[in-house]
């Protein structure tokens, strides 16, 4: 042992904390160092695989959830195109305009009438000489020169789709056969085809895409702003669903309306004819473009149809989700204890919010038809008769459905026979037919039998699968 004056003695290997390439260690002779720009130390080592397990992670799910999302974008494409055609009849039963010659007189039959009446007279039309007793006509007077208005096109205005003579070409027969009938009338027509069955898909689907993210979105961020549970928790499971369903209604609202214009173009595009020279929307961006420029950039939301998109939002998805509450805690029935009385009652609830629901997507479609332009545009050609004089409102839409839709379908209005006749012939239709109520409910046999076809489908399943209304 040394002692302690004399000086400590020089270690053989020095350390280096970046191991030289030019000092071969005994114990590891074959050690080639890294590079020094690569070499870390052990710590900052262990961060740097966590940061790019983390960005690997993060290319993983980012990857996984587009591929994800484009799958459903696909898979929801398709679905719209499998519905479109009913969405497209049903929508057309809803704003076509079918008139009771009893508050809007058809002229055609006024006519066939006058001649019925006046074959009876014809005797009288002549006194004992032979000489007619008929006031000539004057080529001078006015309603000699008299023409029947036309548009641009040569198409008379004053029209009646009750008349094969003066209905347009490009415009529907009076469509009273259902939602079937129609898909049927529609693809036998020659300007119509099997084309139109799809008319205002691409909006339907860019619409539902939309709804889907934003509807989730909005309502969270009013469920953080006002400390509420997730809104993934079922409202049923809620304690309190007064505050989850005030948010959730109120999600569905401003999505609502600030998709309002998409549905608004939808019902145009579909309502319009397919016939090249009488269409007047291209496609939903040259709709949306045309509103602009016709009606200005506030009637996309403040407008007209601001009301009817705040009513219809604000009540389907009040039902919808108030359902459930209903069954659980007003009639205290368990899907899971029993699912055949749990599915009846829940298709009797959808049927109720079906019959409140339907009269407004009505009202709110044809009021959809309605352009208010202030600059002078192209007019609006639809395949089926729209009422030419504009609703003022929601509720004139209503009363005017009623009051002057009554007895509309063509086999309950006799277009031959004398004025007794034919109005004691209207006399033995129903009450519901008098007063035009079955206009406000086009479109209700398709919805009730899906909701039944579903509750079938529960039925078999032993109530394994959750009942949702279509």
């Amino acid at each position: 042992m040394s002692s302690a004056s004399d000086p400590s003695p020089s270690p053989k290997y020095t350390y280096t904390p970046f191991p030289q390439s030019k000092i071969v260690h005994p114990l590891r002779p074959y050690y080639v160092p890294p590079n020094v720009d690569y070499y870390y130390t052990p710590g900052s080592n262990a961060i740097a695989n966590n940061q790019l397990e983390q960005n690997k992670l993060v290319d993983e799910e980012t990857h996984s959830a587009l591929k994800e999302l484009g799958s459903f974008a696909l898979v929801k494409y398709v679905s719209t195109a499998i519905s479109n055609p009913f969405e497209v009849s049903k929508t057309l039963l809803q704003v076509q305009y079918l008139p009771n010659e009893d508050v809007v007189p058809v002229v055609r039959e006024n006519n066939l009438e006058s001649d019925e009446e006046s074959s009876d007279e014809n005797l009288s039309d002549f006194d004992q000489s032979g000489r007619s007793m008929k006031p000539q006509l004057d080529p001078t007077s006015p309603a000699f020169r008299k023409r029947k208005t036309s548009d641009k096109q040569g198409y008379l205005l004053n029209t009646t789709i009750y008349d094969e003579s003066t209905r347009p070409a490009y415009m529907l027969q009076p469509l009273d056969d259902g939602v079937w009938g129609t898909i049927s009338i529609l693809t036998k027509h020659k300007t119509e085809g099997w084309k139109s069955m799809w008319k205002g898909q691409f909006t339907g689907w860019l619409y539902d895409m939309a709804h889907l993210f934003l509807q989730p979105t909005i309502e969270g961020i009013l469920n953080d702003a006002f400390d509420l549970y997730d809104d993934t928790i079922p409202l049923v499971y809620l304690d309190k669903v007064g505050p989850n369903l005030a948010t959730l209604v109120a999600s569905h609202i401003v999505v609502g309306v600030l998709l309002s214009p998409l549905e608004v173009a939808r019902t145009r595009l579909i309502v319009q004819t397919s016939s090249p020279s009488q269409r007047k929307y291209k496609g939903l961006f040259d709709c949306l473009c045309q509103m602009i420029k016709e009606e200005g950039l506030s009637s996309l939301y403040w407008g007209h149809n601001l009301l009817p998109s705040i009513v219809y939002h604000t009540i389907d998805p009040l039902l919808e989700n108030t359902i459930p509450i209903l069954i659980d805690r007003i009639f205290h029935i368990s899907a899971s204890d029993s699912p055949l009385l749990y599915g009846a009652v829940q298709l009797l609830l959808n049927t109720v919010q079906l019959i409140i629901t339907l009269p407004v997507d009505t009202i709110r479609k044809r009021l959809h038809c309605q352009i208010r332009s202030r600059v002078p545009g192209r007019r609006l050609e639809t395949v089926v008769q729209t009422r030419q004089a504009p609703y003022v409102g929601m509720l004139d839409c209503g009363y005017r459905i009623i009051v002057e839709e009554g007895i509309s379908q063509r086999k309950m209005m006799p277009k031959r026979g004398n004025a007794p006749k034919r109005h004691l012939q209207r006399k033995q239709t129903s009450w519901l037919d008098n007063y035009g109520i079955r206009g406000l409910y086009n479109g209700f046999s398709m919805h009730f039998t899906a909701n039944l076809l579903m509750f079938v489908v529960q039925a078999v399943n032993g109530g394994d699968d959750d009942f949702e209304d279509i």
